[in-house]
C-alpha cells in the first residue's frame, strides 16, 4: 500500500514497532495515550480516517470505544489485542471495532485490515433487495433469510443488510448471535431524519460481516406504516449492495411496501395448510407486483412426503423456484449457537442456501483457486471463527 493520504491516530500503544508499521501506511500519524480515545469521542473532535487502538496493556475493550462509535460512527477502528478469544472478539464487535488483530502484528495484516475497511466504506453502485415471506409460521423463513443474507454479505464489497420486520418479536438476532440495542422500529420512528450516521448506530454488525436491523424485543408494540417501510428500504438501498427483508405475512402495511424488492420469495413446506397459504399469498403478491417478481420455494423437502413437489406446483399453478433439503437437527444447532449454517458450509442444506443466494443475486460461485487465495488472506475473523472473508 505504501504511505498514502490517510490520517491515522494510534492510541494506547507503547510498541515502537507497531508505530513504525502505522507510519508506513499513512502520511499523517498522531500518537496518543489511552485517554486520547475519550478526547476523540467528543462530538466536536476532528476525526482521523482510522484509529488503531492498542489494548494489549489494558487487556479489555475500553468503554470509550463505544462512545466514540456512537458519536462518530464513520470513524474506522482497528483494535490490537494480545489474543482474540470469543469474549474479546464479541466485546470488540459490540463496541464498534471494524477489525481486530492479535499480536504479533505484521505489516501485511494491518494493511489488509485497513484495505478491508476502506472497501466496505465504498458506496454501492447498485442495490438489490430481496424479501422473504413465510406462507405460515414455522416454515423456516427466518433461517433462510439469515443464511441467504450471510452468503451475500460474504460476496459483497460494500455490505449486506438484513432487515427483520417481524414486529413485535423477530428471531433474526438469535440466528446471528446478536444482541441489538436498537430495532427497526427506532429507524421507522426517525425516518424523516434518518441519515448514515444515525442509521449506523441502529444496526449491529454480526460476526459474519452481515449488518442487522433487528426486530424489537418482546412486548414492543408498533403499527408499521407502508410509507415509512417503503422509505426505509429506499434509504438502505443507498447504503448496501444487498438488502434482505424478513417480512411478516400478516402485516398488510409491509406487504404493500415491497416495491423496492427485485424478488419476493414465498416460503412453503409440503404441509397442506402451508401449500394453501402459499398459493393464496403468491397470487396476492403477483397481482400487486407482477408474476416475475414472486418466487415460491420449498423448505424441508422430503421425497417421501405424501404431498410431492408436483402436487405443490399444481396447487401453485407454477413451478417451484427451489427446493431446500430438510435438516432439522442442524438448523436447531445453528440457532442455538447463533451461527448461520453457511459459515460452516459442511452440509447439503448450507450448500443449497449458498447456491440459491448466489443464483438470486446473479453472483457466480467461487472457483477453488479463488477460495484458496481468500483462505490465505482471510485475516483475523477466519482464524478465530472460521468465517471466510468475501
Amino acid at each position: 500500500m505504501g504511505a498514502v493520504a490517510l490520517k491515522i491516530t494510534l492510541i494506547g500503544s507503547r510498541d515502537a514497532q507497531l508505530e513504525q508499521l502505522v507510519r508506513g501506511l499513512a502520511d499523517t500519524v498522531t500518537v496518543a495515550p489511552p485517554e486520547g480515545l475519550t478526547s476523540l469521542a467528543d462530538p466536536a473532535a476532528s476525526q482521523p480516517d482510522f484509529v488503531v487502538l492498542d489494548i494489549r496493556d489494558a487487556g479489555v475493550v475500553p468503554p470509550a470505544l463505544a462512545v466514540l462509535k456512537r458519536q462518530h460512527p464513520t470513524t474506522a477502528v482497528v483494535l490490537v489485542a494480545k489474543a482474540l478469544d470469543a469474549s474479546m472478539m464479541l466485546a470488540a464487535l459490540r463496541s464498534g471495532a471494524n477489525e481486530c488483530l492479535a499480536e504479533p502484528v505484521a505489516a501485511a495484516d494491518l494493511e489488509a485490515a485497513i484495505s478491508r475497511i476502506a472497501a466496505q466504506q465504498v458506496k454501492p453502485a447498485t442495490n438489490r433487495t430481496f424479501a422473504f415471506i413465510g406462507a405460515k409460521g414455522g416454515v423456516g423463513t427466518t433461517s433462510m433469510a439469515v443464511n441467504v443474507a450471510t452468503t451475500l454479505a460474504k460476496a459483497s464489497a460494500s455490505g449486506a443488510l438484513l432487515v427483520d420486520l417481524n414486529v413485535p418479536q423477530g428471531d433474526a438476532g438469535l440466528y446471528l448471535g446478536a444482541e441489538p440495542r436498537f430495532s427497526v422500529v427506532d429507524a421507522l420512528e426517525n425516518i424523516h431524519r434518518l441519515d448514515e450516521a444515525l442509521f449506523r448506530t441502529l444496526v449491529v454488525r454480526t460476526t459474519s460481516r452481515l449488518d442487522l436491523l433487528a426486530a424489537p424485543g418482546s412486548g414492543a408494540l408498533a403499527r408499521l406504516a407502508s410509507d415509512r417501510v417503503r422509505a426505509l428500504l429506499d434509504f438502505t438501498a443507498t447504503q448496501f449492495e444487498y438488502t434482505i427483508v424478513d417480512a411478516p405475512r400478516t402485516d398488510p402495511a409491509v406487504l404493500d411496501a415491497l416495491d423496492r424488492a427485485q424478488t419476493i420469495v414465498v416460503v412453503t413446506t409440503q404441509e397442506l395448510p402451508s401449500v394453501r397459504s402459499a398459493a393464496s399469498l403468491a397470487k396476492r403478491l403477483q397481482q400487486r407486483y407482477g408474476k416475475d417478481k414472486v418466487k415460491v420455494v420449498m423448505s424441508r423437502f422430503d421425497r417421501q412426503a405424501e404431498i410431492g413437489a408436483e402436487d405443490v406446483e399444481q396447487a401453485l399453478g407454477s413451478p417451484l423456484a427451489y427446493q431446500f433439503p430438510s435438516d432439522y437437527r442442524l438448523t436447531v444447532a445453528s440457532l442455538n449457537k447463533g451461527r448461520p449454517l453457511v459459515l460452516e458450509n459442511h452440509s447439503a442444506l448450507a450448500a443449497s442456501f449458498e447456491k440459491f443466494a448466489r443464483s438470486l443475486a446473479g453472483v457466480k460461485p467461487e472457483t477453488d483457486e479463488k477460495k484458496k487465495d481468500k483462505d490465505a488472506q482471510s485475516g483475523w475473523l477466519s482464524r478465530i471463527t472460521g468465517v471466510k472473508r468475501a
